[in-house]
């Protein structure tokens, strides 16, 4: 025989003392009610909205805003060329270049207008390329046909993945994907000393002395892996890659001296 339960006794939202609680907080065990149930991006579970905001809760909306309007590497790139666009400008303008003149001059605008942020240019930098190949290069003397387009794809190429890359959206405040934001933390933030041991291998098999940087990297890399930390350490499979790779470098300029100093008769 059940004796009713008096609502006094009853679980209560540690927020809004007047709802019932519906679900308890994975992080910190409180009890919540429906409206204060919070999900967080690529997190099982739910939690309350305090725990929720934690920056090791978080982790991709923290890195998101950390990136939010701060110029990337593309931006500079940009900005580099914009003073030999001028001065190419003033150059063909002396000569009586008009149309090369106006497309250099016309780029170094969109440039700086890139470099400040402005929307309106990461479009207008697509064009770039048509108008410096197609106007600035017939009046050098380049022919047209196959050299122009020749010329045009790499600025082309180069111009696109700089449109569509998600680090260039946020520095131009733009939202991007969920899926593009984590794949751009695990490149930047996700236990970077694995990428770094992968580079060094590679890297050592032209410059012996980093075959042991990069194994002293993976290793320690490989001690922070942790699924379960919050935000979680991955890149396992980088750190061992690393490691291998300094290993493998390091039997290769073995044998490679023994056999420059004839310790060995012929290469493998």
């Amino acid at each position: 025989m059940s004796a009713d339960v008096p609502p006094s006794a009853l679980a209560r939202c540690a927020t809004h003392p007047d709802e019932l609680a519906g679900a308890t907080c994975q992080r910190c065990g409180g009890f919540m009610c429906g409206t204060c149930a919070t999900r967080v991006m690529y997190e099982l579970g739910l939690y309350c909205p305090a725990c929720a905001a934690r920056p090791e809760m978080n982790y991709l909306e923290t890195f998101r805003q950390k990136l939010w309007g701060k110029r990337d590497s593309g931006a500079w790139l940009v900005a580099f060329f914009v003073p030999f666009a001028i001065a190419g400008g003033v150059k063909a303008l002396r000569v009586g270049a008009v149309p090369a003149a106006v497309s250099l001059l016309a780029s170094a605008g969109v440039g700086v207008g890139f470099f400040l942020g402005q929307r309106w240019a990461r479009y207008a930098l697509l064009l770039v390329p048509f108008a410096l190949v197609f106007l600035a290069l017939p009046a050098l003397g380049v022919p047209q046909g196959f050299a122009q387009v020749a010329a045009l794809i790499f600025p082309l190429l180069g111009a696109l993945q700089l449109f569509l890359d998600p680090r260039n959206q946020l520095f131009f405040r733009l939202d991007i994907s969920q899926r593009a934001l984590h794949r751009l933390w695990d490149l930047k933030e996700n236990n970077p000393l694995a990428r770094h041991a992968v580079t060094l291998g590679v890297g050592a098999f032209m410059l012996p002395l980093f075959a042991p940087i990069a194994i002293v990297c993976g290793c320690i890399a490989l001690r922070r892996v942790d699924p379960q930390a919050r935000p979680p350490i991955g890149r396992r499979g980088s750190a061992v890659s690393g490691i291998v790779l300094g290993v493998l470098a390091l039997v290769f300029w073995a044998y490679a001296l023994m056999y420059l100093f004839g310790f060995v008769s012929h290469l493998p």
